[in-house]
């Protein structure tokens, strides 16, 4: 009796498996775009590692670029995001801007982290995309940071107020 209802499970089983394996697949592709022209950080190696820990994690690919050319429809069609990790300059010309314009046009995403806000001074339509331009930096120092909105995202575990030390930017 056992082995007969084993036998009818089987095929759900394989069925169950199949889908957990499917769900558990990549959910997208992500441009990670490190190119500079100024500035280079030296932490964008660690930056490109934790990106991908990332996408292991939360299940999308991850496409490490500082190619420019890579800007282009046919490649970005593959991807649902780029990520602008410490790019710094003039990183992009006209044809490769308009790409990208595109891209994001079409409802694909943008996520600009650290000096991504240093990156394509002179292109008004990204200024418009990233909110502002860094302008400069004081020295590390130590602020006091407060959470107002607990519902934010990211926020929900952090204290209320906490000391931290970092890069400041003024925009």
């Amino acid at each position: 009796m056992f082995n007969k209802l084993l036998k009818s499970m089987l095929p759900a089983l394989g069925l169950l498996i199949a889908v957990a394996g499917f769900a558990q697949g990549k959910q997208f592709k992500a441009l990670l775009f490190t190119k500079t022209n100024g500035f280079h950080h030296e932490s964008i190696n660690e930056g490109v590692d934790a990106i991908r820990k990332l996408g292991e994690r939360h299940f999308f690919d991850v496409s490490w670029q500082e190619d420019p050319g890579q800007f282009n429809d046919r490649n970005l069609e593959q991807y649902a995001v780029i990520i602008f990790l410490n790019t710094t300059g003039d990183i992009l010309n006209d044809e490769q801007q308009a790409a990208f314009e595109r891209f994001i046009k079409s409802g694909k995403g943008f996520v600009g982290i650290h000096s991504a806000s240093d990156t394509e001074y002179d292109w008004e339509w990204y200024t418009k995309l990233v909110g502002h331009m860094f302008h400069i930096h004081p020295a590390i120092q130590t602020a006091r940071l407060k959470v107002l909105d607990r519902k934010f995202p990211g926020l929900e575990y952090m204290p209320d107020t906490q000391l931290w030390t970092d890069e400041w930017y003024e925009f």
